[in-house]
């Protein structure tokens, strides 16, 4: 069966890929398409000296979003993070290929984590590499332009789903989620925390693990200039469910605690408000394949979510559970 993706896989010509690394220096050994992903077009590119990743940007892509990705990415591989670095030196722009705006990244050798192998390990982990990442991104500007992608965007997201869902048929489904997220973006209408690079999809999918140990965070795609403690929260539920609906708390915890050990305080009561805000922007980037695959809006993971947290005695037994306040 075919993965569902939001956008088509683009067809490359082998030689239009040996031609872009000759051009670099580099000549190619096998050209693997990779099948991740739902959006760019992923490939592998084994060379003589090493192995690269050719990311080929689907065409909503500009020139400026790619220059912030790419010089996010050169900041956080120079601090000697784990990530994946652009072969390109700064200030070249993204490269093209086969007319589409392209980029060529080191590649991470390893798997990737899955979520059967979640541990409270892995989210001491994950916790302390994004505790010092963000602490490797302060005070940085990154290159190029990305428009902001939080609570305004979210509310377009759900302005969009909600009108997906009109379309289904299901009225008082999209009743619930547009009175659902009044509640969650309330907390966050201030604007008042600290802003900085945003990763903005922190989950196991995006984590390249080898012999239990975290060696990369890939797909730095969506990262944005907004709210860093979205991150947080992203990445502290992310690594803490065992299946759809059941949060492991122990898990948030390691991860909470590593992070503070590098970053600073979390307060537990803001971090599940924003677990719930940000569920509502998964919802609205997965809701169409839900949708592709014949399924009810209602079985979609992150609606599945958003009733969770929404639930006040769920929230304070997770409070209680956490034993932080």
């Amino acid at each position: 069966m075919t993965e569902p993706r939001l956008h088509a896989t683009v067809e490359i010509p082998e030689n239009a890929v040996q031609a872009l690394f000759s051009s670099r220096g580099l000549t190619v050994s096998r050209i693997t398409p990779i099948s991740g992903g739902i959006i760019n077009t992923n490939m592998r590119v084994d060379c003589d000296d090493a192995a690269y990743l050719l990311r080929v940007y689907h065409s909503e892509r500009s020139v400026e979003e790619i220059e912030f990705e790419l010089s996010a990415l050169r900041h956080i591989t120079d601090a000697g993070l784990p990530a994946q670095r652009p072969v390109d030196p700064a200030g070249t722009g993204p490269a093209r290929i086969d007319g589409h705006l392209c980029a060529i990244l080191t590649f991470i050798e390893g798997e990737v984590l899955d979520e059967a192998d979640l541990s409270r390990e892995v989210s001491r982990q994950t916790g302390r590499l994004l505790g010092e990442m963000q602490n490797a991104l302060a005070e940085f500007t990154p290159a190029g332009h990305k428009e902001r992608c939080d609570v305004d965007f979210i509310d377009s997201l759900v302005e969009e789903s909600t009108r997906l869902l009109r379309e289904h048929g299901d009225d008082e489904f999209a009743d619930w989620i547009a009175a659902t997220w009044v509640r969650a973006r309330a907390p966050f209408a201030a604007d008042d925390l600290p802003l900085g690079l945003v990763h903005a999809d922190l989950y196991p999918g995006n984590t390249i693990v080898r012999d239990g140990m975290i060696v990369g965070v890939i797909d730095f795609d969506d990262a944005y200039y907004g709210t860093q403690f979205f991150d947080v929260a992203i990445a502290a539920m992310e690594f803490a469910f065992r299946g759809d609906t059941e949060l492991d708390v122990y898990f948030v915890r390691e991860f909470l605690t590593a992070y503070e050990e590098v970053r600073g305080g979390v307060d537990d009561s803001l971090l599940l408000e924003a677990m719930l805000l940000n569920c509502f922007r998964f919802f609205g980037y997965t809701l169409p394949l839900t949708f592709q695959q014949d399924e009810p809006a209602a079985k979609n993971v992150y609606a599945q979510r958003i009733a969770l947290f929404a639930d006040e005695a769920f929230r304070r037994r997770m409070l209680d559970q956490l034993g932080r306040c």
